[in-house]
């Protein structure tokens, strides 16, 4: 199983089933390559913001658009192959 970071903040990520986990941090562009976890089922994925602010808390993904106008989308989201 592969993860990508494909957002601007570096990405904390943890990947796990009922019978092992693993988990590491992810900067902008980078992937972490997991095939352990290729054939298994019920394989759990989760990332958060790894820019810590104070006090202890970590702040969700963020975009900053430089410059908008009509028609301007933002997307952020997870997807599996």
């Amino acid at each position: 199983m592969k993860l990508y970071n494909h957002t601007p903040n570096p990405a904390f990520y943890g990947i796990g089933d009922s019978s092992k986990g693993d988990c590491g941090t992810l900067d902008p562009g980078q992937s972490a390559d997991w095939p352990s976890y290729d054939n298994d089922t019920n394989v759990t994925v989760s990332f958060r913001s790894n820019t810590k602010s104070p006090p202890d808390e970590y702040p969700p993904f963020s975009v900053t658009i430089p410059e908008s106008g009509t028609g301007t989308t933002v997307t952020i989201g997870l997807f599996f192959e």
